[in-house]
């Protein structure tokens, strides 16, 4: 499958969730997602077949192995998941496959499903707040057709294209840890 998702930069956390509950919106509860990120050395974001591979750990028990591989830009990729038993057995052999640890870091999601939407409220320790819609398409989805669709949806919220932030977590994590 494929994810094409937009994010956004909250500014003002009540007025956006005020702004959920006038639209009949509810959060599910708080999962806490321990993410750690891995490229091959010298890998470039965004480059084109360049596979991502994620550890997320949620609440500190279920364990996923995503593999992501960039289609158009950082919030568009082919993304393949599955559930893990051993997540140190996994890093191990993610490490000896030559891959180097890229971004680690944890965030508190909430999410919600309007249609086929996905929507997440995310909050990033040492980053901000933050808002996703996504949906996940056919290899041959049009991009800039999913991505309106995003933008109409999150404008309901009263987010705008002033909000928007194209890098992903990992890439802002690892931009600021890089910087210090």
């Amino acid at each position: 499958m494929r994810e094409i998702e937009i994010k956004a930069r909250v500014k003002d956390e009540q007025n956006l969730l005020d702004s959920l509950v006038v639209h009949g919106i509810h959060l599910g509860k708080p999962v806490t997602q321990h993410d750690v990120v891995y490229c091959k050395p010298g890998a470039v974001e965004n480059a084109f077949d360049a596979n991502w591979l994620r550890i997320r750990t949620e609440n500190g028990k279920k364990v996923t192995f995503t593999l992501k591989r960039s289609v158009h830009g950082h919030l568009d990729s082919i993304e393949h998941e599955t559930v893990v038993s051993d997540g140190e057995e996994l890093e191990a052999i993610i490490k000896l496959l030559g891959f180097e640890l890229y971004s680690n870091l944890t965030k508190i999601r909430q999410k919600a499903k309007i249609g086929d939407i996905e929507f997440c409220f995310d909050k990033v320790p040492q980053l901000g707040t933050f808002v996703e819609a996504e949906k996940m398409m056919k290899h041959d989805a049009d991009h800039d057709e999913v991505v309106l669709e995003l933008w109409k949806f999150l404008e309901t919220l009263g987010l705008s294209h002033e909000d928007e932030e194209e890098r992903g977590y990992d890439v802002l994590e690892r931009e600021q840890r890089l910087s210090i």
